[in-house]
């Protein structure tokens, strides 16, 4: 006989937590740097959204290291249980933000589709500077994207220095809500969560290059806190061909991998395959904030660290199989089978008599050690390679009305000598990600617009600087992007490299941006000079003459 609970759900809670009548998200990217190739979607779903997915490691090769990812996002709400994501089924998260009031969006067509920036084509370029190009000029900070204000003045004025945010040598930016639409893959109602997120990477040929990072900012807009709030990614990982994959975790790394048990990863479909030597995939969480600052800010530190909890999900249904349902998904989010039933060491987790575990897996399978897939009971009995899923899940925090949580996970792929150096090598490649995430983590910050005093301007102040000339080579013309400080005579003027002045031009400055153009026509071929000059203040650029 079962006891079954139902708690009373407020007029107030159903009517804060209506949904909107969005369709679903179609918008799509390719996420290129380095040595991965993956596609992102903007619905929560990462990889995967039909065929074709893709996570390619090498991007040149012709095998997959993952084969799908999902964000999920639990907690409870006026005592009622609610769970946002999906596995390959119909998407909860949709395009777009929430508005103010809290109720459902309005609209989220025009938020389908993604932000892109490139560090060397956006905030780099040839002059180490900001340029000025669609992507940087409609930054949506409008929609919570972050910008760095060089200028003082209140607001996002690419024209005068202020740029996005970005991570990583390549990003893409997105915004998602919960609210848009009914939930039809775990069937509650919406949290009333908007995310922030991006996907980045390292345009580098060393193993930092075989890492990609996805940040989510998740906000709660709604108008009744979320207890006890979950976060996690479950991910259907296939590690090339899918049918022979093994899996372990690392508490001390907040660790979610798989490797091959053999090694040779099998041809056992028309799937492209890693042959021998396979490499080994995971997820590691680097970071949990919250803006209370109630979330540790170092993670998987120490054994004792029990915040986060890996998990694995069997292929098929039974109590191991796939989640169909919001409970599923919260079980698998606190470590435990479909059905609430505790994992314990030993076996396969689900029969054994040892002590309750939420990591799966943990023991090494470097060295045969219990309890991993390749020791199973202490006396090196292994567990057949199959088709595995994970799930790297942060959990047990309060998020009230207005207040945020930020997460980043990582995927990171390294290939060793063999399948189980493999594993070694994932593990170093990680534990150096934690050590260093600081700086991964941080900005990327171009070098600003060259400031004659060396500082920003007070915020009542319009700086004085001069970008780059464009086009540079010139033929003909040369264009200056300027801010001035005063209402004083500005002159421009092109310099050999001798010192001598070749051309010579002046106007009324007033403060503020400004493009002037220099003509030329008439110079030598060779390498010059620009000067621009106001009340004893000059900024000088050198500049190719074709």
């Amino acid at each position: 006989m079962a006891l079954l609970i139902c708690w009373p759900v407020s007029v107030a809670a159903q009517d804060a937590y209506v949904v909107g009548d969005c369709s679903l998200p179609q918008a799509e990217a390719i996420l290129e740097t380095g040595n991965v190739e993956a596609r992102i979607y903007n619905d929560g779903r990462l990889f995967f959204r039909g065929s074709p997915h893709l996570y390619r490691v090498p991007k040149s090769g012709q095998a997959h290291a993952v084969f799908a990812a999902n964000l999920w996002v639990g907690g409870f709400v006026d005592n009622e249980l609610r769970v946002t994501g999906s596995t390959y089924g119909p998407t909860e998260f949709w395009s777009g933000p929430l508005p103010e009031s809290g109720g459902p969006p309005e609209d989220c067509a025009s938020f389908d589709r993604f932000w892109r920036l490139d560090f060397e084509q956006h905030l780099d370029g040839s002059s180490g500077s900001l340029v000025l190009t669609p992507e940087t000029q409609e930054w949506p900070v409008h929609l919570g994207a972050p910008y760095i204000d060089t200028d003082g003045i209140e607001g996002y004025h690419p024209e005068r220095g202020d740029y996005p945010v970005m991570h990583g040598d390549s990003q893409l930016w997105w915004i998602m809500n919960d609210r848009g639409n009914t939930h039809e893959s775990f069937r509650t109602r919406p949290l009333g969560v908007e995310v922030l997120a991006s996907a980045f990477g390292f345009a580098s040929e060393n193993d930092l290059g075989n890492v990609t990072f996805y940040r989510y900012m998740i906000s709660n807009n709604g108008s009744m806190p979320i207890e006890n709030a979950h976060v996690a990614m479950h991910q259907d990982m296939d590690l090339g061909v899918p049918k022979d994959d093994s899996a372990g975790s690392d508490s001390t790394l907040a660790l979610a991998y798989l490797y091959q048990q053999a090694n040779v990863d099998q041809p056992w479909s028309a799937e492209g395959t890693y042959g021998e030597n396979p490499p080994a995939v995971g997820f590691t969480v680097l970071e949990a904030s919250h803006s209370n600052g109630q979330l540790p800010s170092d993670l998987g530190l120490s054994p004792s660290h029990h915040a986060t909890a890996a998990h694995n999900v069997f292929n098929g249904g039974g109590v191991t199989g796939d989640p169909r349902h919001a409970h599923d998904a919260w079980h698998y989010m606190n470590g435990r089978w479909r059905d609430g039933r505790a994992v314990t060491e030993g076996g396969n987790g689900l029969d054994s008599e040892g002590p309750v575990t939420r990591w799966w897996m943990p023991g090494e399978p470097t060295t045969d050690s219990f309890w991993s897939e390749r020791n199973t009971d202490g006396s090196g009995s292994m567990m057949g390679p199959s088709d595995r899923k994970l799930t790297l899940s942060f959990r047990g925090f309060d998020l009230h009305p207005g207040e945020w949580a930020r997460f980043t996970f990582a995927i990171v792929w390294a290939q060793g000598a063999d399948h189980l150096d493999s594993v070694a090598q994932l593990k170093a490649l990680t534990a150096s990600l934690h050590a260093s995430k600081a700086s991964l983590l941080a900005p990327r910050t171009p070098i600003p617009p060259r400031f004659i005093d060396g500082n920003p301007p007070e915020p009542a102040q319009f700086p004085f600087w001069v970008d780059e000339p464009y086009p540079n080579p010139a033929s003909d013309h040369v264009n200056l992007r300027m801010s001035l400080k005063w209402n004083a005579l500005v002159t421009m003027e092109v310099v050999d490299a001798l010192g001598r002045t070749q051309s010579r031009e002046s106007f009324e400055g007033i403060p503020g941006p400004v493009t002037r153009r220099i003509q030329t026509v008439g110079l030598a071929p060779g390498t010059y000079m620009v000067r621009v000059s106001q009340r004893g203040e000059h900024v000088d650029w050198p500049l190719i003459v074709l």
